[in-house]
């Protein structure tokens, strides 16, 4: 990242779990304004010791891993409210659930698009405890070398570091990406 780059900032902090300090929380799944065909909600965030709530009234979420919560449930059409809360901060974001959203709302693709992808397949537990992510060798079990070689112009190291420019929960922009691709490209370009 660039110093003083608040595009470079913003993206560390999408990137995932392993781009946060310590005490730091955020939602990963759903996208802020996202728009989600139905009401099968996939929710996916991370903060020590956080609670999820949906409109106002607690989630019970599972806990694959320490600080991660995850929950998957029902909720009734239009726009809703999620919101992490966790000591010292607090992340709300906004999703609608049918067809037709409102305005300002664009539509989510979960990643992985596959329904029974454990976290433990993209993610481990460091000798000390925290939940990591296992980097681009992760991405590369499911993700064909070639097609990276075609789309991606950076040296394995760079590529190696994925939540750079991706997010691996999903996203409401092409391919993943935490911003639009010229935004997310200018963290290290100029």
């Amino acid at each position: 990242m660039r110093p003083g780059s608040l595009i470079g900032l913003m993206v560390s902090l999408a990137a995932g779990p392993h781009a946060f300090a310590a005490g730091e929380g955020k939602i990963l799944r759903p996208a802020d304004r996202s728009a989600l065909p139905s009401a099968d909600l996939d929710i996916v965030a991370t903060a020590p010791a956080g609670r999820l709530e949906l409109d106002g009234q607690p989630i019970a979420a599972g806990q694959p891993f320490p600080n991660v919560f995850h929950a998957r449930l029902q909720s009734s059409p239009g726009v809703h409210q999620l919101s992490l809360a966790w000591e010292g901060g607090r992340q709300d974001i906004q999703f609608y659930c049918g067809s037709d959203p409102p305005a300002g709302f664009a539509a989510f693709h979960p990643h992985p698009p596959l329904a029974g992808v454990e976290c433990a397949a993209c993610h481990e537990l460091t000798k000390r405890g925290r939940f990591h992510f296992k980097g681009g060798e992760a991405c590369l079990g499911c993700h064909q070398t070639q097609t990276f070689a075609k789309v991606h112009t950076h040296t394995p190291d760079v590529l190696n570091q994925c939540g750079l420019c991706h997010n691996a929960h999903g996203s409401t922009v092409k391919a993943h990406l935490l911003f639009p691709q010229a935004i997310v490209c200018k963290q290290c370009h100029d």
